[in-house]
């Protein structure tokens, strides 16, 4: 389950000053059910905050169908019971969170089954956070009487663990994970690319009277029937699996390329529509209400002119080191 914290800015000094005015004059008095750590009033930079967990291993392996972590370590100076937060992370990319709750000894000692994470992935790490308002009133009155121990204004305690980076799989794993990468981008480009090209050789034809034809006229049923049925619904299905694929730790190193994708696909999607409108106009009739607003299907892009569909591709696939020519294979 993904732990989310909210972070509120502080108020401008003036402002600070003006509530805090306000409270003495009208003598408003608050009741707190928490211990509350008095600051001290200290000149000079501000203190580093502490740092209060050692680890000694971290390490992952293959249990059944999960990947697991094993971590170990130590965390003598902070009280029994307190609750630490960890996350995995790749960069900035959270890929798991969890928490370990310090017994008596405060020794870590943990094994987390990794559930739902799919696919390898090469330098992770650990990062971990411990907030003090979030813990048992025990711990909370531990912590307040040694204000010089666990600084508050320092809070939460955060610490990166990046010289215990770790790996999720093994060598083998993690290139046959870029190799994956490679063969979904090649094929996704090749899918979306033969829409865009199926679809303009239907719109010639509709143009040229060669088909979507009814009684020696334009059908637009037929065309909005080929339009909804042969492309638009399999470039939802696309965006949809595009969209699940993210979520798998092969892909999470190809973000940007991942971006270069979906710009390709939501170009061909919005040409779906532009060029369905201008086939109407061409004919000389009013567009069809489906073209005016695209349904269920993301069409966010920055353009759909071919000469930058093709730049992107062309950027996509020399970051993926895919030859060009395997386009028309």
């Amino acid at each position: 389950m993904m732990t989310k914290f909210l972070s509120l800015k502080s108020p401008k000094s003036g402002g600070a000053f003006i509530v805090f005015l306000w409270i003495a004059v009208l003598g408003i008095g608050t009741m707190v059910s928490a211990p509350v750590w008095a600051q001290d009033d200290e000149s000079g930079p501000p203190k580093p905050p502490p740092t209060f967990i050692e680890l000694t291993s971290v390490k992952v392996n293959k249990v059944k169908d999960n990947w697991q972590l094993r971590v170990a370590g130590k965390a003598t100076d902070l009280p029994a019971g307190c609750v630490v937060d960890f996350q995995i992370r790749w960069r900035t990319f959270v890929l798991y969170d969890f928490k370990i709750t310090l017994d008596g000894s405060r020794r870590i000692d943990e094994k987390i089954d990794l559930k739902g994470l799919v696919g390898s992935i090469s330098g992770a790490q650990l990062r971990s956070e411990v907030q003090p308002s979030s813990q048992s009133r025990a711990v909370q009155d531990v912590m307040s009487k040694d204000k010089k121990k666990y600084p508050i204004e320092t809070a939460p305690w955060k610490q990166s663990f990046w010289r215990q980076k770790f790996d999720i799989g093994s060598a083998t794993d993690i290139e046959k994970a870029k190799k994956n990468a490679q063969s979904f981008f090649l094929a996704k480009t090749k899918e979306v690319l033969n829409l865009q090209r199926a679809f303009e050789k239907a719109r010639t034809e509709a143009i040229d009277g060669a088909r979507f034809q009814k009684g020696g006229k334009f059908d637009g049923a037929s065309w909005q029937s080929f339009v909804e049925r042969d492309c638009r619904e399999k470039i939802r299905k696309m965006q949809q699996d595009i969209k699940e694929s993210s979520k798998s730790l092969d892909m999470i190193p190809q973000s940007r390329d991942m971006k270069y994708l979906v710009e390709i696909v939501n170009a061909v999607a919005k040409r779906s529509y532009d060029r369905s409108i201008s086939l109407y106009r061409e004919l000389g009739l009013n567009p069809d209400v489906a073209d005016m607003s695209p349904k269920d299907i993301d069409v966010n892009c920055r353009s759909t002119k071919l000469s930058s569909l093709q730049k992107t591709v062309e950027r996509l696939f020399e970051s993926q080191q895919i030859d060009m020519s395997q386009l028309s294979g």
